[in-house]
């Protein structure tokens, strides 16, 4: 055990000294501490508690407790309990449901007198929810809740009966179960070698990684599902704060307030407490004389993405912490640097990290002293202990003023709840419509699913109606704003705006978001959404359960099935048919069938297979398939079930693990290739396809180069990689790269193309994150299925032309930016320069293509609306027969 850990944590014991009051004799079973529990105190150097003990920790707790009650949720991705403990006095613990029933009054003044509201903020309590560990590696948020947990179900004090008199605290050890079961075991794996501080081969969460906690509003996750299933089903809580940690540079730890620009849907009182939490948050660090407390800078008051921001628009308080890391359980040492000195980095410098080198990292570059950042840190030793403790401190801090502002806090909520209702009553705007007839109705009604499972109230048009002058069919859905949560239905569904700032003076540099600014969830998955103005007469009925698709099934008599193009469901049933056997084909041609209706392009045409089969996949997928006889004579393209690969760099790549999402959700077989596996060779002979996600040239090339990389994870895929690339294209496979992987293509594969918004400043284009207008041909096999305009998500990506070279490759642009309006949710500085471009381009070469996909066309597994764009290229490629695919050229740049 290492002194250093143990010198320091005591402090930790002693944040209650002056409040506590000597132990009561403790009934039943001792609970033991985590230091008896695990072997070593929280924060101890180079001691990590794994989550499997974890488990057993709190499962114990919760069994000699009176206090605390803990409840598995569910498994998460791997298989591994996610765990929701509550704490409070025994009497509330044994009597939870009517307090949960009390937020859910409080939640809907429609039905709750002020009386009453008054009534349960007085008798109530604060409902505060703590979360940790959504990012695996920031370990200090995990390993600090043991110490929480045990100190909430034994002290015994002033403080602590105040407390828990006064609220019930939820806590979530781990939001990335599964990623904490990683990180615990490589670190442990590594511990005393010269890897002590490797990064992991792969991603900490099996598809998202960092991008965990970017999945609030699309739920694609089931961690995610867990959390939004607290937040907005069961408990409804006042408060909830997300427990992150950063870089470990400057800063020690950020509260809140945050940064500039708030979101104007926001209730302002939501900014006034999340202000006042972080302040008490501070108050608690600076009360122990803790350094390096910064707020209202680094974290966005606008982002509608995160766990910790969603909430704000459902009348909660959302709050952040990110505390300086350490390595892991390894500390750190930072060279130390005078107060008020602002280093300047000579030119081709670095002051970065310089881990696993046994070298201190560079000193801090800010240590000027201001308003919001009082008592800079200035270097010098950070420890494990120091990250449990100032998450301690602020949890403490939190806790404190939560119990303090009960009836506040209570009162609030339903006040902002009731204001959402009258600020909408009249209009401006008072609805949303989700017209029926939708080209994808399974798509719509996912959409209302998600705004169900944030508990927006939906209702659906039993006749036609007429709105803003506007009629719209019966079975449309509306959502009207006048509801407790309109407020986030709103944000949710509305294009969004990002303020172009220019702070403190107009010819500032851009002030730039902190991720995306574009989040409308109709535009993602391709369903048309309108919004209504002013209020309407309509015949309305509260959907009460989930939005229903209808039901699938098989007509006609016929001997080939036919399955529209239009739904990503259909690529699931697609690769399920190959994979029993079926032919299909994709019809090159429109099919007119009369009654049965007019089938576009692309129409999946299915044979060699029993009627049986067709009626179980439709039934489970809810297509609608078609039984018809068809002229032997109708041009086609056959399909094939491709071979394809996808490929992931060691160290993990968000872009790779989130298309092996999208992979799996619509059951395309595949396999998982790292760089040993295209340096390897005869590419055509093992794959039919192989995908590219976005990163930058060098990371695909050189992998992960640094010394304390292990080498078996080290190196990309090199020159003998890029050679097998560019042999297998010419072989007659399909290569497609995603995003900004095109640049890779365009420099080593020779591809005629030149990004025209490359290396221009961001005075002249920028484009953070923003949905923008393309156009689609839907007459070529990449476009079937689309409609001819739809929206891409675009995060600083770029717009081609054809190259001024030489090569007598083919480019056709399936996709571009038209010339016109692009802007269509977000940010975009420039749009003019992107205009006329392309945006998905076929380029030959010799036997086969290299398919460039260059925006965000599965960005995080939101953007359902383009996905087929990606399906259809992957089965495109290795077709063979029957291709009339001619689409629009680029013109030379």
């Amino acid at each position: 055990m290492h002194r250093q850990g143990l010198r320091r944590l005591p402090a930790l014991a002693l944040l209650a000294v002056s409040l506590a009051l000597p132990a009561a004799a403790q009934q039943g079973p001792a609970i033991p501490t985590p230091e008896e529990f695990f072997g070593f105190p929280m924060g101890a150097d180079r001691q990590l508690a794994h989550w499997d003990d974890m488990v057993d920790y709190f499962n114990l707790v919760g069994e000699r407790s009176d206090r605390v009650r803990v409840r598995e949720l569910g498994k998460t991705t791997l298989g591994h309990p996610y765990l929701l403990a509550v704490v409070s006095t025994p009497d509330t613990i044994a009597d939870l449901p009517r307090y949960q029933a009390m937020q859910r009054e409080l939640a809907d003044p429609r039905a709750t007198p002020p009386a009453r509201a008054d009534e349960i903020a007085r008798t109530g309590k604060t409902v505060v929810l703590i979360g940790a560990n959504v990012h695996a590696t920031e370990i200090g948020t995990n390993q600090a809740m043991n110490d929480l947990i045990h100190r909430l179900a034994t002290e015994q004090s002033a403080w602590m009966d105040h407390l828990l008199e006064h609220a019930i605290v939820l806590l979530i050890p781990s939001q990335n179960p599964d990623g904490q079961r990683m990180v615990v075991e490589w670190y442990r794996r590594n511990l005393g070698t010269a890897y002590e501080g490797s990064p992991l081969p792969d991603l900490y969460h099996k598809y998202a990684g960092h991008d965990n906690n970017r999945d609030s509003y699309m739920l694609t996750q089931v961690e995610t599902r867990y959390l939004n299933q607290v937040l907005y089903q069961e408990w409804l809580p006042e408060v909830y704060l997300d427990t992150h940690q950063m870089g470990n540079r400057n800063a020690r730890i950020f509260v809140p307030p945050f940064k500039n620009p708030p979101n104007p849907n926001v209730d302002p009182l939501i900014w006034t407490q999340v202000n006042q939490f972080g302040q008490a948050m501070a108050s608690k660090l600076h009360e122990a004389d803790k350094p390096g407390v910064i707020w209202g800078e680094l974290y966005s008051g606008f982002w509608q993405g995160a766990n910790n921001t969603n909430p704000w628009w459902h009348n909660m308080v959302g709050l952040l912490t990110e505390v300086a890391s350490a390595e892991l359980g390894t500390p750190v040492r930072q060279q130390r640097v005078a107060p008020y000195r602002r280093l300047r980095v000579p030119r081709g410098e670095s002051l970065g990290p310089r881990r696993g080198l046994g070298l201190p990292l560079a000193p801090p570059s800010d240590t000027q002293a201001r308003m919001n950042y009082p008592r800079p840190w200035h270097g010098g030793l950070w420890t494990p202990a120091d990250v449990v403790e100032y998450h301690a401190l602020s949890m403490e801090g939190l806790l404190e003023s939560a119990a303090n502002n009960r009836t506040t806090l209570k009162r609030n909520f339903y006040t902002m709840n009731r204001r959402a209702i009258e600020r909408f009553a009249g209009g401006g705007p008072y609805a949303f419509v989700i017209p029926a007839g939708q080209r994808d109705p399974a798509a719509a009604a996912r959409l209302v699913r998600l705004l169900q499972a944030e508990a927006a109230e939906v209702d659906i048009a039993e006749s036609a109606f007429v709105a803003d002058g506007s009629v719209h069919p019966a079975g449309s859905y509306v959502v009207r704003l006048a509801q407790p949560f309109g407020r986030w239905v709103k944000d949710i569904l509305e294009p969004q705006r990002y303020p172009d700032i220019r702070w403190p003076y107009p010819s500032a540099p851009i002030d730039k978001p902190y991720d995306v600014t574009a989040w409308s969830l109709g535009m993602l998955l391709g369903v048309e959404t309108v919004q209504v103005e002013r209020p309407f007469e309509a015949d309305l009925r509260p959907l009460a359960g989930p939005a229903a698709i209808p039901a699938g099934r098989v007509a006609g008599d016929g001997g080939t099935y036919l399955i529209s193009h239009d739904t990503n469901r259909s690529f699931t049933a697609l690769n399920r048919l190959l994979a029993a056997g079926a032919s299909v084909s994709w019809a090159t041609e429109e099919i007119e069938l009369g009654s049965n209706g007019r089938y576009a392009r692309g129409a999946m045409l299915i044979g060699d297979t029993d009627r049986a089969v067709l009626e179980e996949v439709a039934a489970d997928l809810r297509l609608q398939v078609v039984a018809v006889d068809l002229p032997d004579d109708l041009p086609r393209l056959s399909i094939h079930a491709p071979r394809l690969a996808v490929y992931e760099p060691w160290g993990g790549n968000m872009d790779a693990g989130w298309t092996r999402w999208v992979f799996d959700q619509h059951e395309f077989p595949y396999t998982h290739v790292r760089g040993a596996d295209l340096r390897s060779g005869d590419l055509h002979e093992r794959f039919d396809v192989i995908v590219l996600p976005e990163m930058n040239s060098i990371r695909l090339i050189q992998g992960l180069r640094a010394p304390n990389v292990r080498p078996e994870y080290r190196d990309g895929i090199g020159a003998p990689g890029i050679h097998n690339l560019l042999r297998f294209v010419e072989e007659g496979g399909t290569l497609i790269t995603l995003g900004n992987t095109a640049a890779f293509a365009i420099e080593h594969l020779g591809v005629p193309l030149v990004n025209v918004v490359r290396g221009q400043s961001e005075e002249a284009f920028y484009c953070p994150g923003s949905l923008l207008r393309i156009t689609v041909d839907p007459t070529h096999p990449i476009g079937y299925g689309m409609p001819r305009e739809a929206d891409a998500m675009f995060v600083a990506n770029g717009g081609y032309r054809r190259a001024r070279t030489r090569s007598t490759s083919e480019v056709r642009a399936i996709a571009r930016y038209p010339d016109a309006p692009l802007l269509r949710s977000g940010w975009l500085v420039g749009e003019d320069r992107l205009r006329g471009t392309g945006a998905v381009m076929e380029v030959s070469s010799g036997k086969g293509r290299v398919i460039l996909h260059t925006f965000r066309v599965q960005h995080r597994g939101q953007t359902e609306g383009t996905f087929r764009l990606l399906f259809n290229s992957i089965f495109y490629g290795p077709a063979t027969s029957g291709l009339n695919a001619a689409a629009t050229t680029l013109d030379a740049h």
